[in-house]
């Protein structure tokens, strides 16, 4: 019988891993979004880093796609805090995916003007 007993044990682990598998997409998918658009406008923003403000570059977006993270509809416009290094990859009229994190300030570009990943 302890042979059974270890099946037992293995299937039921496995169980285990696999609903714990599913949970961890699941709220992983509720943390983040990818967006595409179009970059309208640069500009500089104001950020809260740690309890102090500091000048953060901006781009504008017009939004392709609906965001279901985040609730942004398609055709609306939005203010994105963009990190200096992926800042110099883009340009206004460029169509941009970006990667919108709610536990980041700033957005990753994830593929810029030229088709390749910024």
């Amino acid at each position: 019988m302890p042979l059974a007993d270890w099946k037992d044990l293995t299937v039921l682990l496995c169980m285990t891993l696999v609903v714990l598998g599913a949970i961890a997409l699941a709220v992983s998918a509720q943390s983040f979004s990818i967006v595409r658009g179009k970059v309208v406008e640069k500009g500089i923003g104001l950020v809260q880093h740690e309890g102090t403000p500091r000048l953060t570059n901006t781009r504008s977006v017009l939004i392709e796609n609906d965001d279901r993270v985040f609730d942004i509809r398609r055709g609306t416009v939005v203010q994105y805090s963009v990190a200096e290094r992926d800042s110099e990859a883009i340009a206004v009229g460029s169509e941009v995916e970006l990667m919108v994190l709610s536990y980041r300030s700033n957005v990753r570009i994830l593929d810029g003007p030229s088709g390749r990943p910024a």
